[in-house]
């Protein structure tokens, strides 16, 4: 009896033994493998940053090439006519020009700055930078861009409001460029713990995943949806017959 009673003690033991062992060998495999999933997770979060900044600098750099060096380049021809002419009606119709070049070459200035940093994003909402950034584009534009706003419920961080602002700018542009439309809508929705951005158009009908493969669409489409997982925010497109639906979820932050 007495030697069953060890036989069982032993053979208990071991099990015990053999569970706990098994137990710590998975926890060693599952932190294996989630510190593996994290860095492969950093990994592409910072691919797809780089690829966006990439494409962010030849964005800019074609602005610079397109816009401003042509400007500037006129100028240059300018300054040769001054140079060599001895007609002074000419002349002074080369200085006005001159004038007119250098003050759209100052605005070309400002506008790519602005675009790389808008200013006062530290203490403005994101409802005054997007209503400002509508009122401005309007201007260019026969598309009739409305804006509102609920009474604003939390403050969202500094760089949540400035990848907001560049999502809607992406999306406002695409519109314009792409749609077809003859309206756009944006819309803040404000509740206790979350924000709703609608942007809503009557454009032709895009699936966004879709026309992400597509070389103009797709880069400003590329940014949309990096920016979208920068912020963590829930995205849905809805696209039907007469209107394009993009909404964003953005979850209210403890401290906020």
């Amino acid at each position: 009896m007495e030697n069953e009673l060890k036989l069982l003690f032993w053979l208990s033991t071991s099990i015990m033994i053999y569970l706990v062992v098994m137990v710590i060998i998975l926890l060693i495999v599952y932190q294996k493998n989630l510190i593996k999933y994290r860095n492969e997770q950093l990994k592409e979060q910072l691919r797809t940053n780089l690829i966006v900044e990439h494409k962010e600098r030849a964005r800019i750099a074609k602005e610079l090439h397109d816009g401003l060096c042509g400007d500037l380049a006129t100028l240059k021809n300018f300054a040769s006519v001054i140079q060599v002419s001895n007609d002074k009606d000419l002349v002074t119709a080369t200085i006005s020009d001159i004038q007119d070049s250098i003050s759209q070459c100052y605005d070309q200035a400002l506008r790519i700055s602005y675009n790389l940093s808008p200013p006062l994003i530290k203490n403005n909402s994101i409802g005054l930078l997007i209503k400002s950034y509508l009122v401005r584009v309007s201007r260019v534009t026969s598309i009739e861009l409305n804006f509102s706003s609920e009474k604003q419920t939390f403050i969202l961080d500094e760089l949540t409001r400035l990848e907001l602002y560049r999502i809607v700018q992406e999306m406002i542009q695409n519109i314009i460029k792409h749609s077809e439309s003859t309206f756009a809508d944006v819309t803040l929705h404000w509740h206790t713990n979350h924000l709703i951005l609608k942007v809503v158009d009557d454009g032709v009908k895009y699936d966004f995943n879709a026309d992400l493969k597509q070389q103009d669409v797709g880069l400003g489409l590329s940014n949309i949806k990096a920016r979208i997982k920068q912020i963590k925010a829930e995205f849905i497109h809805e696209s039907k017959h007469n209107s394009n639906l993009v909404q964003l979820k953005i979850k209210r932050i403890d401290g906020n």
